[in-house]
């Protein structure tokens, strides 16, 4: 089977002039393109996504996921190894603590103050995410529901979308993607943005369709390849920044979120033995 550098150089030199452009670049960053929305790499090879798109299709795919999705599968084979419990524990540990810190230094306290003010002074707060995302959202429900902050998730698509059909102007909208690209979750804040809610978005791409949206944006440093999905890496990035607000909300509440927290952890002490 044709690799995919190999399919590209065998049709370069069909390539228009900005083909040739976005596929050299491809070729000298063949690892981080896995990590890249269209957009971003539009903009690292310095051509536009309509070029992305062509070239992907002229080479044999139906499209940009699919292409990543076959560089993703190659370098999967290549990096194969045999490793040792050991080695894998010590891996698995340091790319966490790397996200972690990588996030830390992406995350701006302006954004930040934003949005813990915005999610205090909304009436309502939804949380929007699907898949892995959606798990993100029901734990932020979870979390800031024990502080007295009025919030709601969905797990259904369709439920998501009537419910941002209902937000109004002083109601928060909290969009969750590590691609920043989801279809589902872009939609709904759409129609949350239509209604007149303030969006907030977490995600790990700069430049996505969820920061296009956003009115206040914090950024991951987590990213998945095509064969990543639902990774627990990307979830641990996100749940820190849900626990960032929390801590910054309890911080500037302390003695309202300490009442309400008192008040919930009781109503659920009788159910444990």
């Amino acid at each position: 089977m044709m690799s995919t550098t190999l399919k590209i150089k065998s049709y370069y030199n069909s390539l228009t002039k900005t083909e040739k452009k976005a596929a050299d670049y491809i070729v000298a960053n063949l690892t981080a393109i896995i990590y890249c929305s269209v957009t971003e790499l539009a903009e690292k090879a310095e051509v536009g996504e309509t070029t992305v798109l062509r070239l992907c299709r002229k080479i044999g795919f139906t499209g940009f996921q699919d292409f990543k999705l076959a560089l993703a599968q190659e370098s999967v084979m290549m990096a194969a190894e045999e490793e040792t419990e050991q080695s894998i524990i010590s891996k698995t540990t340091a790319r966490h603590l790397k996200i972690l810190e990588e996030s830390r230094k992406l995350l701006e306290e302006e954004q930040v103050e934003k949005a813990v003010q915005t999610i205090l002074s909304s009436k309502n707060n939804f949380f929007f995410g699907v898949g892995s995302s959606g798990l993100t959202a029901q734990q932020a429900v979870n979390i800031f529901t024990r502080i007295g902050i009025k919030c709601d998730a969905k797990q259904d698509s369709h439920f998501q979308a009537m419910s941002a059909s209902l937000l109004e102007e002083d109601d928060c909208a909290i969009g969750i993607s590590v691609s920043g690209s989801t279809k589902d979750t872009i939609r709904n804040l759409e129609i949350a943005k239509k209604a007149g809610a303030i969006i907030i978005s977490i995600t790990s791409n700069r430049k996505s369709p969820i920061t296009k949206l956003a009115d206040i944006v914090l950024l991951t440093s987590s990213k998945e390849g095509p064969f990543e999905g639902s990774s627990i890496v990307s979830q641990i990035a996100q749940l820190s920044i849900i626990d960032i607000l929390y801590s910054a909300i309890m911080n500037k509440k302390e003695d309202m979120a300490q009442t309400v927290r008192k008040v919930t952890a009781k109503a659920v002490t009788d159910k444990m033995y």
